[in-house]
């Protein structure tokens, strides 16, 4: 449902001529549901304006764990030019090379990691590095659950490429007109 709302709202800001972009989080059950899957790319295909404005989120241990069918399934979405977020990171352990391959453009990361001096996800990774490493492989670095103002001014001296949190607004409702 989720999913067919932000088609909803991408066409609702296309007839405004607003130019925006939607992250929709995929889950685990629809993202190993083959035959939702299957029916979804097969609707996406037919839309092909929605691939620049619509970015998939997928947990890290959902895309670790995936089947092949599953990663089949990323690979065509891939090829009609839909990009993708790697989200709920327990570690930094990444193949950052295979996941650029696979159109994925983004890694979030919590705000702790950068504000806890290292937190669990480090695996040998400074917080000063993080950055430079996924701009390597083209990947930009999404820091999320910023809260205040003291946050995001710690965070900008990591070069963050963009924030996400309660400090840029909190979420709501999309209006029916």
């Amino acid at each position: 449902m989720l999913l067919f709302r932000c088609v909803q709202l991408i066409r609702r800001t296309q007839r405004r001529n607003y130019d925006t972009a939607f992250f929709c989080n995929i889950s685990r059950d629809s993202l190993t549901d083959t035959n939702f899957i299957g029916d979804f790319v097969d609707f996406v295909s037919e839309n092909p304006d929605l691939a620049p404005k619509l970015f998939f989120e997928f947990g890290q241990a959902d895309i670790e764990s995936a089947p092949p069918a599953t990663i089949g399934n990323l690979a065509r979405l891939a090829d009609l030019g839909f990009r993708f977020s790697l989200d709920q990171l327990s570690h930094l352990n990444l193949d950052l090379p295979g996941l650029s391959a696979k159109n994925f453009r983004f890694v979030k990361v919590d705000a702790q990691f950068f504000l806890a001096g290292n937190g669990a996800l480090a695996n040998g990774i400074a917080a000063s590095d993080v950055k430079e490493w996924l701009d390597r492989d083209g990947l930009d670095l999404i820091v999320e659950k910023i809260e205040d103002e003291k946050q995001l001014v710690e965070l900008l001296d990591y070069g963050i490429d963009f924030g996400q949190g309660y400090l840029f607004g909190e979420p709501r409702l999309s209006r029916s007109d």
